[in-house]
């Protein structure tokens, strides 16, 4: 089974940042319902493997901020005073070699830029958006489908 560890993130400007910036790129935007920050993919694995406890932070997590991974990753920023606790906790659990960890929710993934300038203005202009977002973890199953993957909880932290 695909799996991977995550916070379901709920955008309520989703509608509007796609539609502002969806002139300016072509790419698999992902579906609201689907918006998530992974705390780790795991892929192929056990689900009874990775059912074990976990501490969640008490707090809140802010999204604000755009960022691009090489161009290719279209996202919104991600922060916490303990955000990296979970895949710090993870690591330690699962035996995982450090690797940087970018806390962000994935936006669409790109598959071509039309206008780098005025995506770059459209970006500026909705500079202003921030919300909150609570601090859950669940471990996701993914099936993928012609029609964009499938994410389904399948235990909580």
């Amino acid at each position: 089974m695909r799996l991977f560890i995550a916070t379901p993130i709920k955008i309520p400007t989703f509608n509007i940042i796609k539609s502002k910036l969806s002139p300016y790129i072509e790419g698999n935007w992902t579906l609201g319902s689907n918006l998530h920050l992974t705390h780790l993919f795991i892929g192929e694995g056990k689900e009874e493997d990775y059912k074990f406890k976990l501490n969640i932070p008490k707090e809140q997590i802010t999204i604000k901020d755009f960022g691009f991974f090489n161009d290719k990753i279209l996202y919104l920023k991600a922060s916490s005073p303990n955000i990296n606790s979970i895949y710090k906790q993870l690591q330690a659990k699962l035996n995982i070699k450090n690797k940087p960890f970018t806390p962000h929710i994935t936006l669409c993934r790109i598959k071509n830029i039309k206008d780098k300038d005025g995506l770059l203005k459209a970006i500026d202009e909705l500079k202003d958006i921030e919300f909150k977002s609570d601090f859950s973890v669940y471990l996701y199953s993914s099936t993928l489908t012609p029609k964009g993957p499938i994410y389904k909880k399948i235990y909580k932290y």
